[in-house]
């Protein structure tokens, strides 16, 4: 949609958010949301027991801001729990919701409520990228690689983010709220999949108004990913995701143990030794599948590294970036497998509830 085209936006609305040790990053972000053209009614934001001084920020923020600005603490609560929070206590119909921490365009919230100025939506959902002068680090600069620079493509498999959503309370109840028995990642994941099985229209705001800002260190990266495949792997999502990653992997670490063994092979026909017709029958068809299937990560990882590469983006990058994505599929696989064979009770009904409503 063209958002700078777009008429203005003047029905009340509550802006819910949740936060963490966020001190470093609060001030852009509440310099944003001031600067907004489209300003929201009200700001509730749930604070999961910061101790970085994000706390004392947010309410010296509400008590010097024009916006009504709510902050509630809710020690060790999780995403989903605060988000719940926020959308409870808040004193509006409509909600937007994001992440602190990102940065936002003067218009990102312009671009994502003057749709409900039409009385048939009811759930809008937004893009988003990250802002690529921010990429400073060879850790960051593979990512950038491997995500093809963030350029969505919001199409049928696009899960929109709940950094930047908005939606109507009977939206959010029809959804059975965020699924708190999860223990951190993959709530706005299993809320789209609940939303999407219960045939709620969504309108997609194309323009990527906000700015994701990623990590720098492949620490970083590594405990993001393992965090999401926890959450999917307790939500019992995307499990044949989960299986042919762990196919694909195995075929190309294999390949540890199968090429020194072909060379060994062919140094002993080299040498006028023969090899029986049956070790190349049993070795030749692994070998294909290991560098097609178990190879399929790195060839993606080229092409990316193709529509992205420049100065910046070189090969360093790019061969970075295949250490990047052995790092992110190993973490990824080990929280799959940790949320999946889950023995809290919580995770266990909460999954088979899931499993219900999205029919399996």
């Amino acid at each position: 949609m063209s958002a700078p085209n777009a008429p203005k936006f003047d029905k009340p609305f509550t802006l819910v958010t949740t936060v963490f040790n966020e001190i470093s990053r609060l001030d852009n972000t509440i310099r944003d949301i001031e600067n907004q053209t489209v300003r929201p009614t009200e700001v509730v934001i749930v604070d999961a027991g910061s101790r970085d001084g994000t706390q004392e920020r947010l309410e010296r923020w509400s008590r010097e801001s024009t916006i009504k600005v709510v902050v509630i603490v809710a020690p060790k609560c999780n995403v989903a729990e605060g988000r719940n929070i926020a959308i409870e206590k808040s004193s509006y119909d409509l909600i937007a919701s994001t992440d602190f921490g990102c940065q936002y365009h003067p218009l990102w919230l312009e671009s994502l409520m003057t749709p409900f100025n039409d009385p048939k939506i009811v759930c809008v959902a937004g893009a988003f990228e990250v802002k690529e002068d921010l990429i400073d680090t060879l850790a960051a600069r593979a990512d950038y690689i491997l995500q093809r620079g963030y350029k969505l493509v919001m199409d049928e498999y696009f899960v929109p983010s709940s950094r930047s959503i908005a939606y109507y309370k009977h939206v959010w109840l029809k959804a059975e709220k965020y699924p708190e028995w999860l223990t951190l990642a993959a709530d706005d994941t299993i809320y789209w999949y609940v939303l999407k099985a219960k045939q709620v229209p969504t309108l997609y705001v194309e323009e990527p108004y906000v700015y994701w800002l990623r990590h720098t260190t492949y620490k970083g990266f590594g405990k993001e990913s393992f965090r999401y495949g926890l959450g999917q792997g307790e939500g019992k999502i995307q499990f044949r995701n989960f299986v042919s990653t762990i196919i694909e992997t195995s075929l190309r670490w294999g390949l540890v143990l199968t090429l020194p063994v072909l060379l060994v092979l062919i140094l002993l026909v080299a040498l006028g030794t023969s090899v029986p017709a049956l070790v190349w029958v049993g070795l030749l068809p692994i070998l294909f599948l290991q560098l097609t299937f178990g190879m399929r990560s790195y060839r993606f990882a080229w092409r990316s590294y193709q529509m992205v590469k420049n100065e910046k983006y070189n090969l360093e990058a790019f061969w970075t970036s295949l250490y990047l994505t052995e790092i992110n599929r190993y973490q990824h696989l080990k929280g799959y497998y940790q949320g999946y064979y889950t023995k809290d009770p919580k995770k266990v009904k909460g999954a088979a509830e899931l499993a219900k409503i999205l029919g399996k």
